[in-house]
C-alpha cells in the first residue's frame, strides 16, 4: 500500500532532519537567536513611525499608542531614535552572521554524512540491484539531488523561519496598531494560504519529474563519454548529441513548467497584496485626514503591510524549492531503502580451493522469463585447472560470477571446500578469488595504483614483481613516469594488451587460492601470449583455475573441459576426451579452428 502524499512528505522530512540530529543543540540555540535577530527588523516600522511624528509634530499618538512599548514622539530625541536604529541594526547584524555560520557549518556536516551514506550504499548494493539502474542516474542522485537538498537545508529553510517570523509579528502588530486598516490584510491572507497549499503539491510533483529528467540527461552524458571511442568510430556525435538534447529539452520543459507556476503564484500575491496596500493608503488617508491615526502611524502600518506581503510572496519560492528537496529525498530513500549485500567480514584465516556447484538455476532479476543457467552441475576440484568452453551467451561468465557470489543463485546450491555457501560471508568467498576479466576497466589514477588495487598493503617490490609475472614490466618501464604513469579514464591512455596485463598484474598480486581467466590473453600478440602463458604455468601450481575462453588452443592442457550450450554442460572432460567423440560438440569446434587431419 502506498503512503499518501502528506505521509511521504512527512516522512521524507524525518529522513533528512535525521541527520541533523546529532547537531540538535547547536542548531537549536542557532534558532533560538534566530527568532528575536529578525524580530529586530519588526521595530523599524515603529521607529520608522515615531520619527516621522517627531518630524511632522504630531506626537499625540505613536505607532504603538501613547503608553505603548517605545517611547512617544513628542518625548523621544530624533539622535535617541537614530542611536537605537544603529544599536538594533549591529545586534541584528552580529545575531545574523553567528546564525548563518552555525546553520552553514551544521548543514555541510550533515550533508556531508547524507553524500558518505549514499555512496556507502550504493557500492554495497548487489549487482541484482545495481544492473538495475543506469550510472548516470546513480551519478545524479549523488550530485544533483544532495545539492539541491543541501541548498534548500542551508538557505532556504532558514528564509522560510526568517519570513515566518516576519508574517506572524507583522500581523500582531498591525492587529494591534489598527483593526481597520487590518481588515483588508487578513481577508487576503486565508486565500493566499489556500492557495500555496494546492500549488505547493504540484510543485513538488514537477519537482519530483524534473529531477529525474536531470538524471536522464546526466545519464546520456555518462554513457557517451564512457564510449567515446564507439561514438566517434561509429560516427554517432550527431545521434548522441541529439540523444541529449531531447533529454534536455524534457527538462527544460518541466524546468519551465515549475517555474512558470511558482511565478504565477508570485504575480497573485504581488497583486492581491500590494492591490490590498494601495486599498490600505486611501482608507488610510481618510482617516489621517480626519484625525483618527497619525501620519507615522499610517507609514508603520504600511510597512509592516509590506512585511506581510513579502513573507508571502517569498513562501512560493522557498515552498517550491523544499518540496522540490523532498522529491529528492523520496529517491534518495527509495535507493537506500534497497537491502545492501551482507558481505561480512573479509578474514585472512578462512581459504577456499574447491567449487562444486549442483543443480544451479539462475535468472536475471531483470528478465525473469529468460533463464540463463538451468540445472547447472560442475566440480572444480582443489588445484585443477578447469575450462569453460562454448557459445557467446552459453552462461559461461554467469557461472564464473556466481562463483564469485556477485549474484545468488535461484535454484540449487555452490560448495566450496564441500561447505554450503550460505555458511560464508560474501567477503570471505570473493576475497579467495582473482579474477581478469574480458572487459578491462582501470582506474583513471597510476599504472601502480590499479596494480596495488590487488592488494593496497604491498610493497613496491611486489608489485614490480606482480608486473614482472604479467609481462607487463618491460613496457611500463618504457614510459617516462613508469609506473606513475596516469593510464587516464578506464584506462584509455593504455592499449588493449596493455590494459589486460595490468589487470593480470592486479589479480597475481592478490594472490588468491582460486583465479578466474575470462579470455585473459585474448589482446596479446603471439610473443606476448607466450610470454604470459609460461608465466602462468608458473602461477597455476598448486592454485585452482578457470579459464573461460572461446580460443580452444588456450584450454589443451586443463584437466577438466566443460563445454556449454544454452545454460546447461552438454561435455565434460580432457581434450583428448572429447576430440575422439564423434557427434561430440567439441571436437566440431576442434575441427573449425585448427582444420581435420
Amino acid at each position: 500500500m502506498n503512503a499518501s502524499p502528506t505521509e511521504s512528505r512527512s516522512s521524507s522530512l524525518r529522513f533528512l532532519l535525521s541527520y541533523y540530529r546529532p547537531y540538535a543543540g547547536r542548531m537549536f540555540l542557532a534558532l533560538l537567536f534566530m527568532i528575536p535577530g529578525s524580530g529586530i527588523s519588526l521595530f523599524f516600522p515603529a521607529l520608522t513611525g515615531n520619527l516621522i511624528d517627531g518630524i511632522v509634530g504630531k506626537g499625540a499618538q505613536g505607532a504603538f499608542g501613547t503608553s505603548g512599548g517605545l517611547a512617544s514622539s513628542t518625548s523621544t530625541d530624533l539622535v535617541d531614535v537614530g542611536m537605537i536604529f544603529l544599536g538594533l541594526l549591529l545586534v541584528q547584524a552580529v545575531v545574523g552572521y553567528v546564525v548563518s555560520v552555525t546553520m552553514a557549518r551544521t548543514t555541510e556536516r550533515a550533508i556531508s554524512a547524507l553524500r558518505r551514506d549514499v555512496f556507502f550504499h550504493i557500492v554495497r548494493l548487489p549487482m541484482s540491484v545495481l544492473t538495475e539502474h543506469r550510472v548516470g542516474e546513480l551519478s545524479s542522485r549523488l550530485s544533483s539531488d544532495v545539492s539541491l537538498i543541501q541548498e534548500t537545508f542551508s538557505f532556504s529553510i532558514l528564509q522560510l523561519l526568517r519570513q515566518s517570523v516576519f508574517l506572524i509579528g507583522s500581523i500582531v502588530i498591525i492587529v494591534t496598531t489598527s483593526l481597520p486598516l487590518t481588515i483588508p490584510i487578513l481577508l487576503g491572507t486565508p486565500l493566499i494560504v489556500g492557495i500555496a497549499v494546492v500549488i505547493g503539491r504540484r510543485i513538488r510533483q514537477l519537482s519530483t519529474k524534473t529531477q529525474d529528467a536531470l538524471a536522464k540527461t546526466s545519464t546520456v552524458v555518462e554513457e557517451t563519454l564512457q564510449s567515446i571511442a564507439s561514438v566517434k568510430s561509429f560516427v554517432r556525435e550527431e545521434y548522441e548529441s541529439q540523444r541529449y538534447a531531447s533529454a534536455l529539452a524534457e527538462n527544460v520543459r518541466l524546468a519551465i513548467s515549475g517555474a512558470s507556476l511558482r511565478a504565477l503564484f508570485v504575480t497573485f500575491i504581488v497583486f492581491t497584496m500590494f492591490g490590498g496596500i494601495a486599498a490600505v493608503i486611501i482608507y488610510g488617508a481618510n482617516l489621517v485626514a480626519s484625525g483618527e491615526v497619525t501620519m507615522g502611524t499610517l507609514l508603520s502600518f504600511l510597512m509592516y503591510a509590506m512585511f506581510v506581503g513579502g513573507a508571502l510572496g517569498s513562501f512560493a519560492e522557498l515552498f517550491g524549492q523544499i518540496q522540490k528537496s523532498l522529491g529528492a529525498a523520496v529517491r534518495l530513500r527509495e535507493l537506500l531503502d534497497s537491502p545492501e549485500e551482507k558481505i561480512g567480514t573479509k578474514t585472512s584465516s578462512t581459504s577456499v580451493r574447491s567449487v562444486d556447484i549442483k543443480n544451479v538455476d539462475f535468472v536475471y532479476p531483470g528478465r525473469t522469463d529468460v533463464p540463463v543457467l538451468q540445472g547447472m552441475n560442475l566440480t572444480v576440484p582443489a588445484g585443477h585447472r578447469v575450462a569453460f568452453v562454448g557459445p557467446s551467451g552459453s552462461g559461461k561468465s554467469t557461472t564464473a560470477a556466481i562463483i564469485q557470489r556477485l549474484y545468488e543463485p535461484t535454484g540449487g546450491m555452490v560448495y566450496y571446500d564441500g561447505v554450503p555457501s550460505t555458511d560464508y560471508d560474501i567477503a570471505q568467498i570473493r576475497a579467495n578469488i582473482g579474477i581478469v576479466p574480458q572487459d578491462i576497466v582501470l582506474f583513471g589514477g597510476t599504472i601502480e595504483d590499479n596494480i596495488r588495487y590487488g592488494n593496497i598493503d604491498a610493497t613496491v617490490e611486489e608489485i614490480r614483481a606482480a608486473a614482472r609475472n604479467a609481462n607487463a614490466l618491460d613496457f611500463i618501464e618504457t614510459f617516462p613516469e613508469g609506473f606513475l604513469t596516469v593510464v587516464g579514464e578506464r584506462g584509455v591512455k593504455l592499449s588493449g594488451g596493455q590494459r589486460q596485463r595490468i589487470a593480470i598484474a592486479r589479480a597475481l598480486l592478490k594472490n588468491p587460492p582460486i583465479l578466474i581467466l575470462d579470455e585473459a590473453t585474448s589482446s596479446l600478440d603471439a610473443e606476448s601470449e607466450h610470454l604470459i602463458q609460461e608465466a602462468l604455468e608458473r602461477l597455476m601450481a598448486d592454485r585452482t583455475t578457470i579459464i573461460i575462453a572461446h580460443r580452444l588452443s588456450t584450454v589443451r592442457t586443463c584437466d577438466t573441459i566443460y563445454v556449454f550450450t544454452d545454460g546447461h554442460i552438454v561435455e565434460s572432460g580432457t581434450h583428448d576426451e572429447l576430440v575422439v567423440r564423434d557427434a561430440g560438440i567439441y571436437k566440431r569446434w576442434c575441427d573449425l579452428q585448427f582444420g581435420k587431419g
